[in-house]
């Protein structure tokens, strides 16, 4: 009796969840994986309510029925993580074919003379396939920040693996009751896990949910909308651990700051639309002209930055003489005059200032390097564009 009302409590439980779940995924499209999870509550609520009749009635079919939409909700579950990993294909190819064995299984248990206890030993093995399927691919999609509500639904999906496997095993061993309506604790205690295990996970699923809308919140707010690279608070944030680093163990940093030369020229003869396209293929010379290590970032309108951990002024000059060589090799047709013979061709140029910190000095701040590199930047343009100015280094070099 004890069974069969866990079992109903367990349903009117996951009914509710079910049904907010469903609400959430259609009135709020950021969160991902929800509608899965929504079903997966549906089918335990489905499989609990079958399971109060079985309890009663010790039905075969309902009996079976009840096992397979259980391990359907952990398919769906698998679903569900799936589409938060941002898999393109969330097609369970697993869970299918555990449901396929399951189905076959019905057939060959359908005369079975202990049928209740090969559904639930068949039932425990195949879930604990289907959950360990789902931790193993949160394992491998864990990205950076996910750590904690990651490793939370990691846990609770191996501990719920191992409690089917063992469940399975002692019923291998002791068997069930032959009177349904007799107490059966190991039933209940499966009741009362399975029902903590739908919660969890769904408080688990939320915990995700709210890790990686924070995570793309906060990248949003760090990234140049149209160029994809740092923008200027984000930068000086980057720059400002570099600086600190920097100053407790010695090295060197550099930074360089370019602007594109006659840009407003561009913008007013061609429109903004293809200043644009122009300014995105020299952050696209940027990044081939660059470290991995190192981190570029836009400054504001055609101005643009880089941060050179660990290279000293000699070593800035030559990237900053690089990507002078690479924008160089730009040369974009005229969106008036494509098409036609005799073309003419957009090239772009910069004016380019470069400093250097070489470390131990706490008297200079972040804000202090910029404006040297900005004033560089401004001098190289005073001296007649397209060159390169370094505070640390006496060279001027034009191309």
């Amino acid at each position: 009796m004890e069974t069969h009302i866990i079992l109903v409590v367990g349903s009117i439980l996951l009914s509710g969840g079910c049904i907010g779940l469903l609400i959430v995924r259609f009135t709020n499209p950021f969160f991902q994986g929800v509608g899965w999870l929504g079903a997966s509550f549906a089918c335990g609520a489905l499989a609990a309510a079958v399971f109060a009749v079985v309890v009663d009635q010790g039905n075969g079919f309902f009996l079976l029925l009840a096992d397979a939409l259980i391990l359907l909700a952990f398919v769906f579950l698998h679903v569900c993580f799936l589409e938060l990993s941002g898999r393109e294909s969330i097609i369970p190819r697993l869970g299918i074919a555990l449901l396929i064995a399951q189905a076959l299984s019905y057939f060959f248990y359908l005369h079975a003379h202990e049928l209740r206890q090969l559904s639930v030993v068949t039932l425990g093995l195949l879930v604990a396939v289907q959950v360990g399927e789902s931790a193993l691919l949160l394992k491998k999609t864990n990205q950076k920040g996910m750590d904690a509500p990651v490793w939370f639904n990691i846990a609770l999906l191996l501990g719920f693996a191992v409690f089917n496997l063992v469940r399975s095993a002692m019923v291998l061993v002791v068997g069930t009751p032959t009177n349904p309506q007799l107490p059966n604790p190991l039933e209940a205690t499966a009741a009362v896990v399975f029902l903590g295990a739908a919660i969890g996970l769904g408080f688990g699923v939320f915990w995700m949910e709210g890790h990686q809308i924070r995570l793309k919140l906060e990248h949003l707010a760090s990234i140049d909308p149209l160029t994809g690279i740092y923008n200027r608070r984000s930068f000086i944030a980057l720059c400002e651990k570099e600086l600190l680093r920097t100053s407790r163990s010695g090295e060197v940093f550099s930074l360089i700051m370019f602007d594109l030369d006659h840009f407003k020229a561009i913008n007013d003869r061609y429109g903004h639309r293809f200043g644009d396209v122009v300014l995105c293929e020299v952050v696209e010379k940027l990044r081939n002209s660059v470290r991995n290590i190192d981190i570029v970032g836009r400054w504001g309108g055609e101005e643009f930055v880089v941060l050179l951990p660990n290279a000293d002024a000699e070593a800035a000059l030559i990237v900053a003489h690089r990507l002078q060589y690479h924008v160089d090799s730009i040369s974009m047709a005229s969106p008036r005059a494509r098409g036609m013979e005799g073309e003419n061709r957009i090239t772009v140029t910069l004016s380019t200032g470069v400093a250097t910190y070489f470390g131990h000095d706490p008297t200079i701040t972040i804000h202090d390097l910029l404006h040297e590199c900005d004033s560089a930047m401004y001098q190289a343009k005073a001296e007649g564009r397209d060159r390169i100015v370094s505070v640390n280094a006496p060279l001027v070099l034009v191309r």
